[in-house]
């Protein structure tokens, strides 16, 4: 199609190709196979890592690091629905991986397809980055699972007793949990003893990433708790909140009045003697 100028010369009309929405389009699938890996990331986390590695060697059960391209995925599916089955069947494979785990049953999976999918998308993610390149984030992990070790480290740091990596400030500055000893911990900010089981692991795992509302976030806006740090801590909560019972308002206060009585006491029997071992001299 041709059209004129002001000056009357012919000039061949340009189409011009939308380049953002095509970019954007052809993006789509890329961003839409990465947010399917990441939830696949945190389902293992939550229901695989107990027993299994994505690359770093054999646990409980194998390291899956790969497996679906060691095995059909047909196969694998069928396994994880209903491992017992599979075993019982006569299957080579799977009575091959008794063996060699100790004679160890994996539990059946109930997972819907698009948590499978998530599964196997995470899983080829890993294998295409190489072993090493994949490792879940801690923070992901279960508060339920944790070890003694790691509630004792997130009760250390709540408490301030082991400083915070990025030098935020000790939870107990603010808030209080049951057992935290003589003085408790501080009232500025809610008592957390029931903080996991109010808000589960999915209420209580964002929360320590991003450690918003008004006084927390400029608080800790420069120093975040890292991902070890939140695992911790959401393990020390989790572990204070299996005990159903109430705390005692009025803890802290009783004995800090005991404490504050003998004190009074002390200094009264000191100024009281005082005079007389003034007078033996």
């Amino acid at each position: 199609m041709r059209t004129r100028e002001l000056g009357g010369r012919p000039r061949q009309e340009r189409t011009l190709v939308p380049i953002i929405p095509l970019l954007a389009l052809l993006a789509a699938p890329a961003a839409l196979a990465q947010g399917t890996a990441r939830q696949g990331a945190q389902l293992f986390t939550q229901r695989c890592a107990t027993c299994h590695s994505m690359g770093e060697g054999d646990r409980i059960g194998p390291d899956l690091h790969g497996v679906l391209e060691r095995r059909d995925e047909a196969w694998v599916t069928r396994f994880i629905k209903s491992p017992g089955a599979l075993i019982d069947s006569g299957d080579p494979v799977a009575t091959e991986l008794l063996a060699k785990f100790n004679g160890v049953r994996m539990p059946d999976q109930a997972l819907s397809d698009a948590e499978r999918d998530s599964l196997y998308a995470f899983i080829r993610d890993c294998t295409q980055k190489g072993k090493g390149g994949c490792k879940p984030s801690p923070a992901e992990k279960m508060g339920t699972d944790a070890t003694p070790e790691e509630v004792a480290r997130g009760r250390r740091l709540f408490e301030g007793a082991e400083s915070l990596k990025n030098g935020g400030a000790a939870c107990i500055g603010c808030h209080d949990v049951r057992g935290l000893g003589v003085a408790g911990g501080g009232t500025l900010g809610p008592n957390l003893t029931f903080a996991f089981a109010r808000m589960g692991e999915k209420g209580m795992r964002p929360a320590l990433a991003k450690l918003e509302g008004p006084m927390m976030g400029p608080l800790y806006a420069k120093a975040p708790l890292d991902e070890e740090e939140q695992y911790a801590i959401k393990a020390y909560l989790a572990d204070v909140s299996r005990d159903g019972s109430r705390p005692r308002g009025d803890r802290d206060f009783f004995y800090l009045g005991v404490v504050g009585m003998a004190a009074v006491l002390g200094f009264i029997g000191v100024m009281f003697s005082a005079p007389s071992t003034r007078g033996l001299s």
